[in-house]
């Protein structure tokens, strides 16, 4: 049933049709701003005091807040408005192929996009900070500063009072990094899903709403429109931990061993679980998925 030679071909014409398309660059392009307007709070402050600063501090003080991890994910929308293709020549190609490995190629496709993605943003913010960075395994004198800082670099301060003492730089990166992906992941299977069903506009429809509901479920938003006391802020934290996709994707929302908070882990089984079910959700609607030939663009 399985072809690698299939899946494979149906891989490379994804990616060659997405390398060819305006929306990627002006996507790519989207991606390198925000890390460019992120990181410069971070680097001016490191030039300002004359301090070191950890080659992939930038990247943990940035995308550590789930703001940063919206926009982020808003940018790559414009990408995957154009997976999957769902016209004439797409349908020639499952029906070459077979449904099952186009799906499967379909799959390999928003692995390649979506860990590709945040990739990107990470080596974006590893090139800005080049000219004043270093390699070393140790947080930096501007970590230091930073728990000294304004109200301005809140997120960094709670990644720093909550880390600094138990993990290193290039663990937290990744744990940031491969958190991203999940997330972004999530989106790109979603939009999948959704697609096969109801049409590209309506894939992209789906995730903009769960953006918009992840962002208003966020704790602080959370207790300003209800109103509520500080007191209760600690459960408005545990209901938007556990229930929101971006808070799940957002490091200092976790638990580092004392509170109720999802750990890492759990937040990928979560997100595994959840792709888990997209993948199943997008095997079945494959099979009822009807195509066009009489031009234009099918299932919209």
């Amino acid at each position: 049933m399985f072809s690698l030679r299939k899946i494979s071909n149906c891989i490379f014409w994804n990616l060659r049709m997405l390398r060819k398309n305006p929306r990627m660059i002006l996507s790519m392009a989207m991606g390198f701003l925000i890390c460019f307007f992120l990181t410069e709070k971070v680097i001016s402050l490191s030039r300002e005091f004359l301090s070191s600063i950890q080659i992939f501090e930038p990247f943990i003080w940035c995308f550590a807040d789930s703001d940063s991890i919206l926009f982020a994910s808003l940018a790559l929308t414009l990408l995957l408005s154009q997976i999957s293709q769902l016209d004439a020549p797409a349908a020639s190609l499952i029906f070459r192929a077979g449904r099952i490995n186009w799906l499967v190629g379909q799959i390999f496709t928003a692995l390649i996009v979506s860990f590709g993605y945040v990739l990107f943003l990470l080596l974006c913010s590893v090139v800005l900070t080049a000219g004043n960075a270093s390699l070393s395994n140790t947080w930096s004198d501007t970590a230091t500063l930073l728990s000294f800082s304004p109200a301005s670099f809140e997120v960094a301060l709670t990644v720093v009072r909550k880390t600094v003492k138990l993990t290193t730089p290039y663990a937290c990166a990744a744990n940031i990094f491969w958190l991203m992906a999940q997330y972004t992941l999530m989106l790109t299977m979603l939009n999948l899903a959704v697609s096969l069903r109801y049409g590209k506009k309506a894939g992209v429809s789906a995730i903009i709403v769960l953006s918009l509901f992840t962002y208003l479920i966020s704790p602080d938003r959370f207790m300003v429109w209800f109103q509520f006391d500080n007191n209760v802020k600690y459960y408005a934290n545990l209901f938007a931990a556990w229930l929101s996709p971006l808070q799940q994707a957002t490091y200092p929302m976790h638990s580092f061993g004392y509170d109720k908070l999802p750990t890492v882990m759990q937040t990928h089984l979560i997100f595994g679980t959840v792709n888990l079910l997209l993948t199943t959700a997008s095997s079945l609607l494959i099979r009822g998925t009807q195509f066009h030939f009489s031009g234009g663009e099918g299932n919209e």
